[in-house]
């Protein structure tokens, strides 16, 4: 038994719920939904301290999260019987008739935005607290610290240029693709010498050296925002029916579908573009040959030829 939901009556508090509901039938769903997305993003210590009961305030947002995305993975079998005559409703005289797929579908969609939001607002409060939880911080530099120039949703936002709103949520899941893009996209674009600059804290930078750290995690964030929020696209995309409970929110926000995510291609390429030229402007800085410019006008210069 879960201590953080022990009954009907604490989840009725979160999501809706009829009272006479038995408890044993929505408990392997809260368990469910502990090791699946709790426990994986705020770490098995937190979790613990929640069920322990004593910090109530992280209890309670524990629990707000843990709630909706219970029910939301019950809301499918809740509305079925299994038994010897397979899968059957009930739908007697006077009784409630079953939801139709659609309107159980639009529920478990709302359920799991619900509880996704409630578990990125926990994610904020432990990091605006971290203080007040070591070995939350402990746990997060196993998870976050994997060598991404790109570090934090505030890193993203702030240096990036691409609102995320600040979701930590946003920034973990798109973090697997961050890492993929520095190392084919970005570091393969760049001689050794630029790429230990990326790499170094802001106090030990020059300006010049703090300038392509700027302008290299833009071109990433808008490349990586690019591939998410793309209409025809199928990277980082499943297919239809089977998307990923939480998906990246990227402002501005589109309405014409043709368009969408060729803005933030766009500002990749310019970033990408102002990369390179602000190497190549500096070379006694980052070490590397000025390159030279192209003479078109010389006597002997033909663009043209006769091979006759």
């Amino acid at each position: 038994m879960s201590n953080i939901i022990p009954d009907i009556v604490r989840l009725k508090e979160v999501a809706r719920i009829a009272a006479n509901t038995p408890y044993e039938s929505i408990e392997p769903y809260i368990n469910d939904a502990a090791e699946i997305y709790l426990i994986p993003n705020i770490g098995a210590d937190i979790y613990e301290l929640a069920e322990q009961g004593s910090d109530v305030d992280l209890a309670n947002k524990v629990r707000r999260a843990l709630g909706p995305l219970a029910m939301a993975l019950a809301i499918g079998e809740l509305s079925v019987l299994i038994g010897d005559g397979g899968l059957t409703v009930q739908n007697e005289q006077g009784k409630r008739s079953p939801a139709n797929e659609a309107k159980i579908a639009a529920a478990k969609e709302n359920l799991f935005k619900r509880g996704m939001y409630a578990l990125d607002r926990l994610l904020e409060y432990l990091r605006k607290n971290i203080e007040n939880y070591p070995d939350y911080a402990a746990w997060l530099e196993n998870v976050e610290d994997i060598g991404c120039i790109i570090t934090s949703a505030d890193d993203y936002q702030d240096n990036g240029g691409v609102d995320i709103g600040r979701s930590a949520l946003t920034y973990r899941t798109l973090l697997p693709s961050l890492k993929q893009l520095q190392e084919t996209e970005l570091l393969a674009l760049l001689p050794e010498s630029v790429q230990e600059t990326l790499f170094k804290l802001k106090d030990d930078c020059s300006a010049e050296e703090y300038h392509v750290q700027l302008l290299a995690k833009r071109f990433l964030a808008n490349r990586c925002a690019e591939i998410y929020s793309s209409q025809t696209s199928r990277q980082q995309r499943g297919d239809i029916g089977t998307h990923p409970e939480f998906q990246p929110l990227f402002r501005p926000l589109y309405t014409d579908l043709s368009d969408t995510g060729n803005w933030y291609g766009r500002q990749a390429g310019y970033y990408k573009s102002s990369l390179l030229a602000y190497i190549e402007g500096h070379p006694e800085i980052f070490d590397v040959e000025p390159s030279a410019p192209m003479n078109y006008n010389g006597k002997n210069k033909k663009i043209f030829t006769s091979l006759a």
